[in-house]
């Protein structure tokens, strides 16, 4: 080959690699975004909802102050809308202790056992004064201690009834204090209820309504007492129970012979019966 068109062939190959060269470095780099043509971003991700997960049964929560156990009955979903009810131990006791009353129970609910607030012995209280033999010096101070609890436990239950799936509104239990409470609530909270079912329960004087107001939200009271309670006189219970109906309340009281300051068998399925009937028809 002459030389010239030697010098012709290795310019055109030289200038072909250049080319090629040339191509890769621009495939290589990363286009800059233009305003034409803007580059797509990930959409936002989905709110995440606010609604608790459902509860460990076995571990206490706590809410506007209140320390409590959460569990659902009849093998329930927790996360499902259920009725709620709310059950309140007696003095001495703990949520551990009292959620057996209710751990049986036949129906789909979900049930909310608070603590009391100052401890007491291995459990808890929720006032200082006891009933047995309360002087009249004492009632005035035992009526404002179950008042402080009651207005205590009514924020939690509202807020509750708002952040867990619920239908209807709660309905309150207890034994003892808590029957004491379940009272008062139901006077001086119904709004919040749908019924309330104290048991070895009273309510003292002082805080009794002088007359329910046309306006007021009537919820049933049914109360279960045995005659033979020595810890929570059984008289002063009917004597209460007969003021509010006069009153206005619609309240009843299941009354059990010889029993005294416990729950027998035939008392708790009164109030299992008594709980089955107000879950399926709930007064809102």
């Amino acid at each position: 080959m002459h030389r010239p068109r030697l010098q012709r062939e290795l310019h055109r190959v030289t200038i072909g690699m250049i080319g090629c060269l040339a191509m890769l470095a621009c495939e290589a780099r990363t286009p800059e975004p233009s305003a034409q043509h803007p580059v797509k971003t990930a959409p936002a991700p989905a709110a995440v909802s606010t609604s608790p997960a459902p509860a460990n049964p076995n571990e206490l929560q706590q809410l506007a102050g209140v320390h409590f156990l959460e569990f659902v009955t009849a093998g329930a979903d927790p996360a499902a809308e259920l009725p709620m009810i709310i059950a309140i131990h007696g003095l001495g006791d703990s949520p551990e202790g009292f959620r057996g009353l209710l751990q049986g129970f036949d129906q789909p609910a979900r049930v909310i056992v608070p603590r009391g607030l100052d401890a007491h012995g291995p459990g808890w209280s929720w006032f200082p004064i006891r009933v047995s033999n309360v002087s009249s010096e004492d009632l005035q101070e035992l009526a404002a201690g179950i008042e402080r609890a009651a207005n205590t436990l009514a924020p939690m239950i509202e807020q509750l009834a708002a952040t867990r799936p619920t239908t209807g509104k709660p309905i309150v239990t207890g034994f003892s204090q808590g029957g004491m409470l379940s009272f008062t609530l139901a006077i001086q909270h119904p709004q919040l209820l749908s019924a309330a079912l104290p048991i070895g329960g009273w309510l003292p004087e002082p805080l009794w309504p002088a007359k329910a107001a046309a306006d007021t939200a009537m919820i049933p009271i049914i109360a279960f007492h045995g005659d033979a309670d020595d810890r929570v006189p059984y008289p002063a219970t009917v004597t209460a129970v007969d003021h509010l109906k006069q009153s206005g309340f619609v309240v009843e009281l299941h009354s059990y012979a010889g029993v005294g300051h416990t729950i027998p068998r035939p008392m708790h399925a009164d109030l299992m019966n008594a709980l089955r009937t107000n879950l399926a028809t709930p007064a809102n």
